[in-house]
């Protein structure tokens, strides 16, 4: 039996905020924790996206400082949504290419929703562009996309933060990161937009509680005081990703090297 236990990092939704995962990767690496599995839903399924593809954290901060709304969608006053996110498949492929999940480094998952079926839609081959679209095209807000008989909207309806899928990949240790940490109160939403996000955050909040419970050690950074479609504290919000990561490091350190332990123990006694 092998020692080596395969770690897999579950990326939760959270639209701007999902900025925030970078800071976690990068305290991850800075921390040794190896990362053999990654599976993303919405922002995470982007950040995961191409951190897979081969693209280290500290790019990702410089790619995410140029990031901005009028380069990433397109209004599109439409029965089925407000914006087109073509934009989203431009950034992937201007930094990765059009690449199939076949040629990742890392073993990569993104998850939608099926708007017709409710059905959770586990993407693990194709070309990645318009998978990661689909996982993140909030309903109502960004046009859906078709592919095939399906209708896929944002994963995070279904799996906010999967854990589940880490672990159907193959992990024997899974982070999960979860970007809408409760807060006590909230500010009156402004407009329409944060109606639609508060909503869906109080629809998700049980379903990612539940995936949570299933994940070994849970990532909760605070960004309460971060608007989901604010795109400019890129350096605060990174660095409270890593603040979050490294007060779960020892954790996650003493859960690992008990894991490989009871490994190499089972190896000797067979």
């Amino acid at each position: 039996m092998s020692q080596e236990v395969k770690v897999g990092l579950a990326l939760g939704g959270g639209v701007a905020r999902g900025i925030a995962h970078v800071g976690v990767l990068q305290a991850l690496e800075e921390s040794g924790i190896p990362i053999h599995i990654v599976a993303g839903t919405s922002a995470g399924s982007i950040v995961g996206a191409l951190y897979a593809a081969g693209l280290d954290p500290w790019l990702l901060e410089r790619v995410a400082r140029e990031l901005n709304w009028r380069g990433l969608v397109r209004l599109r006053l439409r029965r089925d949504g407000l914006l087109d996110a073509e934009g989203l498949e431009q950034l992937l492929r201007g930094n990765i290419g059009d690449l199939e999940f076949s040629q990742l480094r890392i073993p990569f998952a993104a998850v939608a929703c099926d708007l017709l079926t409710g059905e959770e839609v586990v993407f693990r081959e194709g070309r990645v562009a318009p998978a990661v679209r689909a996982s993140a095209s909030m309903p109502g807000v960004f046009l859906p996309v078709r592919m095939g008989a399906r209708l896929l909207v944002d994963g995070g309806i279904v799996n906010n933060v999967p854990v589940s899928v880490c672990r159907a990949m193959g992990a024997d240790y899974v982070i999960g990161v979860d970007l809408n940490r409760p807060r006590d109160r909230l500010r009156p939403p402004r407009n329409l937009l944060h109606i639609l996000l508060y909503t869906l955050a109080l629809l998700q909040r049980p379903q990612i509680e539940a995936s949570l419970a299933q994940a070994d050690v849970a990532i909760r950074p605070d960004l309460s005081e971060f608007s989901v479609v604010e795109l400019e504290r890129v350096s605060e919000m990174v660095e409270a990703g890593r603040r979050a990561t490294f007060a779960a490091v020892p954790r996650i350190r003493a859960d690992l090297e008990r894991l490989r332990a009871g490994r190499a123990a089972t190896r000797t006694l067979s």
